[in-house]
Parts: C-alpha cells; structure tokens; sequence
C-alpha cells in the first residue's frame, strides 16, 4: 500500500525519515501547485531528486520548500540516474543549511523575479575582485534586463546557486538590483460638473407660490 498525504498535514522531513525507519526502496512523487518532483530512495539513501527545472541536491532544496501539494510514495520505483548519495539524515542536514543561507540572501535579494546590472561606476578596489570560473559565466549574463531567474535558466544553474553568487557580488559592489520603474501618475482627468442646486421650493408653496406658471 502507497504511503500518500497532503503537505498540510505531513512535513516532508517527517516523511523522508519515515522511508529512511522502514529502509525502504522507491520514489516519492510530490504534487506542487506549480511544479512536480520525485526523489528517489535506496536502503535508507537518497540517489536522485528531479523537479521540472532542477536535478540532485538543488531539487531537493526545491522539493522541502514547497508547503501545499500532495504526495505518494511508491515502494519498488526505481530509477538509472544517481544525482545524490547522502544518507536522508544528512539530506535533510545540508537542505537546512542551504536554507538557512537562502534566508540571508533574500534580506538583500528578496525575489529572484528583480533585475540586475553592472554597477557603471563601482567603488575603489572593485577592480581587484578575483571571479571563480562560475561566477563569469553568471556575471556574463548580468545585462539590466534579465532577472535573476532568467539568468538562472541561460547558466543552467538553480536559483539558489545563482542568487548566492549574486548576493556576493552586490555586497561587494560589482552588481546592483535595478530599481523597478514607477509608472507615471495618470492625470487627473476633468472634475465633474456639478448639479446646479435645485430650488427647494415647490411651485405653488410658500410666499412666491402664488405667481405659477401657465
């Protein structure tokens, strides 16, 4: 029988250690709102981890982010990829650091959906920052217009590794978040022409009611 819940209701922690309890071999297939992903067990061990996007250790970041959704755990599934071999214990370990680390990056970058640029005049001694391979290529990318998300997809790296990248780099001085455009106020368009006030006075009432009209 299919181990199966709703993230709601489940931590998929508690559930990852269930599967480690029983030594239990399959796949885990979690349902998002937005996207689907499936790790993969083997003798207590987790061997791959994929979501529509990512693969091995980002997904699984990806995958114990998500709060809504449903999941099933089909014992035997198997799989001929081996993007992961970690003890569950130690998954769940690095998964929390990293997380812990995405909660850093976001007090400077709080969406990946922001854009980014080259800062045109950077401060003294940006000159003598040495980059690591990794971080041309994304700095490569870096153009005003693409947001952290798009650079993600073009360097076929997760989000994760690339706003740690970005984070280094805008705390150093070399990139800034490009500041969304206001949208011009509309003018305000012509005040309503007011109603000339009624005369109150009936015809035919008060003083001036006895001149009517033929």
């Amino acid at each position: 029988m299919a181990l199966e819940g709703n993230l709601q209701d489940f931590e998929l922690t508690d559930v990852f250690q269930l599967i480690q309890l029983g030594q239990k071999d399959g796949g885990l297939r979690i349902q998002s709102p937005d996207d689907v992903g499936v790790v993969y067990f083997k003798g207590g061990m987790v061997i791959h981890a994929r979501t529509s996007k990512l693969q091995g250790e980002p997904a699984i970041d990806k995958i114990l982010s998500w709060r809504r959704g449903r999941f099933v755990f089909n014992p035997g599934e198997e799989t001929a990829e081996n993007t992961v071999n970690l003890p569950i214990q130690q998954v769940i370990l690095e998964a929390a650091r990293r997380i812990d680390e995405l909660q850093k990056i976001q007090k400077v970058i709080p969406s990946f959906d922001l854009v980014v640029k080259i800062v045109e005049v950077p401060k003294v001694g940006v000159e003598k920052i040495q980059l690591k391979p990794e971080e041309w290529k994304v700095l490569s990318f870096v153009d005003g217009n693409l947001t952290i998300k798009q650079i993600a997809g073009w360097a076929n790296l997760s989000e994760f590794e690339v706003g740690k990248i970005l984070y280094g780099m805008i705390s150093s001085g070399l990139v800034e978040i490009v500041e969304p455009k206001k949208e011009p106020e509309k003018p305000a368009g012509p005040k309503p022409k007011e109603k000339k006030k009624e005369n109150n006075k009936k015809e035919g009432g008060g003083f001036f009611g006895i001149f009517r009209r033929k």
